[in-house]
């Protein structure tokens, strides 16, 4: 069983009716390193419960990352985890000798060279990560000696110094209940640094700090409101005005598609700058492609799309990231419909390990073929009326483009 401290996070990695992931087509390693700190823990976590090739390594990379936390609990529970994964495989191998072995007398030279192999790999593997009980005791010490330091130094600052002072303890105080696997009390700390917040761009970091926890825990209608709440606030100050709706944009775009308003996440995604895309911790560039290509043409109107994706100047970068949602966009524009299938199917893998686009990949994938189903019937050859008219279109300004997004929403 898992930890009262630990539940909040054990819930924002687990999504139930998610398909196993059979043919991955990641290099977890390189995957894993697009994120930072808690996010990445989340993400091969969920790699760990959906893909049963990559299952040992996304755990044996997660007791790497998390001993960078205080999440002993968490460490505890992985280690488990992985222990059981190594020894089903060991039995599977040994029972895959043994029948090689009742099979005929010559295989059974080699099927005990094959116990051999796997007993030695057993043991290689039980070394390579042992339970490190030192650690577990060092860090247990220092997360609890660190704790009551940053609540002596509040008590302090509240009766000795400034808000800006107190306001950084509480953030440092949320910070490490973070890192100790405590959404919820890292969620009430972040939100008692509101009333010494000295500046508008405290007042916005409070927010972010906010709608980052929301987002690790999947709260998604906590999500929306700390980001309109954001937006209202952000409406006295010109400055911030102009900057916080397109920096909380990508937020918003998952929040939307976690609650199944995929249209609205396509707005959402698509109005995301990457000049000042600053979420990169959580949702890599890349993944934003994913989103918006997909949500994109599952719910918005084809010329909609094109401009919002292939024709902005502001989103293609995104686009330069993937290239083969890239590529899967020039097709269904170009009605190559087999070839965007085929680039779908090929994409589809990748996307059921995200932890965020996963539980949406069956309905999204869905809504995708019906639509390229109905082009395929109503398709005819462009006139030079149309061609002219699409031409005339793509040369739409950015600023018409941001203005014909925005009414939707």
């Amino acid at each position: 069983m898992c930890g009262e401290n630990e539940r909040s996070l054990v819930r924002a990695t687990t999504v139930s009716q998610c398909p196993l992931v059979e043919d991955p087509q990641i290099v977890l390693v390189s995957y894993a390193k697009r994120y930072m700190d808690i996010a990445r823990l989340i993400r091969l976590r969920f790699i760990a419960q959906v893909c049963p090739k990559l299952r040992v390594e996304a755990l044996e990379l997660a007791i790497i990352h998390v001993k960078k936390t205080y999440n002993v609990k968490m460490y505890e529970e992985l280690y488990r985890t992985l222990c059981t994964e190594r020894e089903r495989s060991m039995s599977m191998a040994e029972a895959e000798a043994g029948a090689g072995a009742e099979a005929d007398e010559e295989a059974s030279s080699s099927s005990g060279t094959a116990s051999g192999q796997a007993g030695k790999a057993k043991r290689e593997g039980g070394e390579a990560h042992q339970y490190d009980a030192y650690w577990v005791e060092d860090n247990t010490m220092e997360a609890t000696l660190l704790l009551q330091e940053l609540d002596a130094e509040l008590n302090f600052k509240k009766s000795n110094s400034g808000s800006a002072y107190v306001r950084r303890v509480l953030e440092e105080i949320g910070d490490y209940h973070v890192k100790s696997g405590n959404l919820q009390m890292a969620v009430k700390f972040y939100a008692r640094a509101r009333p010494y917040c000295t500046s508008s761009d405290n007042v916005i970091d409070m927010f972010r700090n906010l709608i980052r926890v929301s987002i690790f825990m999947s709260n998604w209608w906590h999500v929306l409101s700390y980001i309109d709440e954001a937006k209202q606030y952000a409406l006295g100050y010109p400055n911030l005005a102009r900057s916080v709706p397109a920096q909380l944009s990508c937020a918003a775009g998952l929040a939307n598609m976690g609650l199944k308003i995929y249209k609205t996440a396509a707005h959402c995604f698509l109005l995301t700058p990457y000049d000042q895309y600053d979420y990169n911790m959580i949702v890599a560039p890349q993944d934003v492609a994913f989103y918006a290509g997909l949500c994109g043409l599952a719910t918005l109107e084809p010329e909609m799309l094109r401009l919002g994706c292939l024709t902005s100047e502001k989103f293609k970068p995104f686009l330069a990231l993937s290239p083969i949602m890239w590529d899967i966009l020039t097709k269904f524009f170009n009605n190559e419909f087999d070839h965007c299938e085929r680039l779908l199917h090929e994409l589809e893998s990748r996307v059921r390990l995200d932890i965020y686009a996963a539980p949406h990949v069956d309905a999204l994938y869905s809504k995708i073929q019906a639509r390229i189903q109905d082009r395929r019937l109503t398709h005819v050859a462009p006139s030079t009326e149309s061609s002219a008219t699409s031409l005339l279109e793509t040369r739409v300004t950015q600023k018409e483009t941001s203005i014909y997004f925005k009414d939707d929403l």
